[in-house]
């Protein structure tokens, strides 16, 4: 075994850097194959008949149907619900908090749908956040501006619209498509 003395301590050689290893002996293009991969241009990520990547254009149909298309003719595969903002993310809330606490802070503001204080099966209490529905946005718009930042139960409550999975797990500054 190999060692060395570094800061008074011996170490072994597999605690060092390895040797440093030889460059690769440079690579001599010709002129011509030089030009040729400064101006040659990088494949398409198109196909030229199809607004399919490549690898997607010879997928069968119901994969292309799901496919967001260019064309601007409306289909019935890619209908989309129009989204509304009636329901609300409520976040910092206290541990104490019920449903039925929850329902009465809320019912002020209008006709509510829909309570869901989202509970820890393990311990068996509230996780801190709730879902909440109104019948319409101008309510859930209402009890934002009514109920974000005040107190329930003891703790500050942050309500906001609630955001769908996909916008969730698309990245900042992603538009929705």
């Amino acid at each position: 075994m190999v060692t060395t003395t570094f800061h008074h301590r011996i170490l072994p050689h597999y605690f060092l850097a390895p040797p440093p290893q030889a460059a690769a002996p440079p690579v001599t293009l010709s002129k011509f194959e030089t030009k040729r991969r400064l101006h040659s241009s990088p494949a398409p990520l198109l196909s030229a008949r199809s607004n399919l990547p490549y690898g997607l254009q010879n997928c069968n149909s119901h994969v292309a149907s799901c496919l967001p298309s260019s064309s601007s003719s409306s289909s019935s595969s890619s209908f989309s619900p129009p989204r509304t903002r009636t329901r609300l993310f409520v976040s910092g809330l206290s541990f104490r908090t019920t449903e039925d606490s929850l329902r009465n802070a809320f019912k002020n503001f209008g006709e509510l749908v829909e309570v869901n204080l989202v509970m820890d099966k393990i311990a068996n209490r509230p996780r801190g956040f709730a879902f909440l529905r109104y019948a319409t946005e101008e309510e859930s718009k209402k009890a934002i501006d009514g109920m974000h930042g005040k107190f329930l139960d003891g703790r500050v409550i942050f309500v906001e619209v609630a955001k769908s999975r996909a916008e969730l797990h698309r990245g900042p500054g992603q538009s929705p498509s």
